[in-house]
């Protein structure tokens, strides 16, 4: 059987099942933003300007050098901002609203910070966003309760708006040198390295630019206390997840069955491969009480023995394609109204 063949195979089966589902869990990974040109950072390699993840979102990063994590976070923001919810975004929106409709009820657990399904009209109470986001910003005073968001403004500050990079600052070819707290003062002096759908070869003088320092009355202070630093309200390494996402998560599972036990009938894993806490947890819980699975990813590894398991299916390529699709029982074949509310 080819493999157009085999998919529509599973496309079939996977709607015969979805009619069918009470409750849908959908938990989103980075793979479906980087259908709207969000770059996705990784750990092991260097990624911005030179740094990893790793080097710039922990609390340690931000008290040794809060204007480099500022200026990372900045550009996130502009990116973010820049970019457009892709038609997976205004599918999984769509479920959301549809099922309500059918009394039934479908949850949108994403680990995106940066605002795209909000701006699909997902339904805040179907939405838990388990790494925060980009726009939510709370005060570092030890003393001080201040949290906000600000969707409005490119850049807080008029020195972010100076000095923050307008590209995705990542390149390909060499590997860069972690800074030292020292060193990350002055920024790095150049590293090269790309997201997936960067495959540009070529250098530029802007490529080693080092980045600016920035003093602390630069960047953003909290309206409240007028002292504190802001910081972005994200989930940082080391952090605990926020608990009243995570309460709601566990809410949806122990709603499933009158006795409280958790219960799902689907989960879809969008754009990440489920195989990281919490979602794999999230994933067993449903195997374990009957559930089935549906992964969709741009690159599923063991895609052929997970077609081979009758409680999974597997739809390999960009989600913002497969999902509108494969949802289409649900959500109807026609996005076109829903995108441009």
């Amino acid at each position: 059987m080819s493999n157009s063949e085999e998919d529509e195979k599973q496309l079939r089966s996977f709607q015969r099942y979805l009619l069918q589902a009470e409750r849908v869990l959908c938990i989103v990974g980075a793979g479906l933003s980087q259908s709207s040109g969000i770059p996705t950072y990784q750990l092991q390699r260097g990624s911005w300007k030179g740094y990893t993840s790793l080097d710039l979102a922990t609390p340690e990063a931000f008290q040794a050098n809060p204007g480099l994590v500022w200026l990372f976070y900045s550009n996130r923001r502009y990116i973010a901002m820049r970019a457009k919810p892709n038609r997976g975004h205004y599918a999984l929106a769509e479920l959301s609203r549809r099922m309500s409709e059918r009394n039934r009820n479908a949850l949108v657990v994403t680990q995106n910070v940066d605002g795209l399904h909000r701006r699909a009209d997902q339904p805040e109470e179907k939405l838990c966003e388990l790494h925060g986001s980009l726009f939510d910003l709370r005060c570092t005073s030890f003393f001080c309760t201040f949290k906000g968001s600000n969707t409005r403004d490119l850049f807080l500050t008029a020195k972010l708006r100076e000095h923050t990079p307008r590209d995705a600052g990542v390149k390909r070819r060499y590997k860069a040198e972690l800074q030292d707290s020292k060193r990350a003062k002055t920024g790095p002096s150049g590293s090269i390295l790309t997201t997936s759908h960067e495959h540009d070869e070529s250098l530029s003088s802007s490529d080693f630019d080092p980045l600016p320092h920035l003093d602390e009355e630069t960047l953003p202070h909290c309206p409240k206390c007028h002292e504190g630093l802001l910081r972005p309200g994200v989930v940082w390494f080391g952090e605990p997840l926020p608990l009243l996402q995570m309460d709601k998560v566990d809410t949806f599972f122990a709603a499933g069955n009158k006795d409280n036990t958790s219960h799902s009938d689907l989960v879809l894993v969008i754009g990440t491969s489920g195989k990281v806490w919490p979602a794999m947890g999230y994933v067993e819980r449903c195997r374990q009480n009957g559930g089935r699975i549906a992964i969709f990813n741009t690159k599923i590894d063991d895609k052929d023995a997970l077609r081979q398991d009758k409680s999974c299916w597997a739809f390999e390529g960009e989600a913002a394609y497969w999902l509108p699709r494969a949802l289409e029982p649900i959500i109807g074949h026609n996005l076109g109204s829903t995108m441009r509310r």
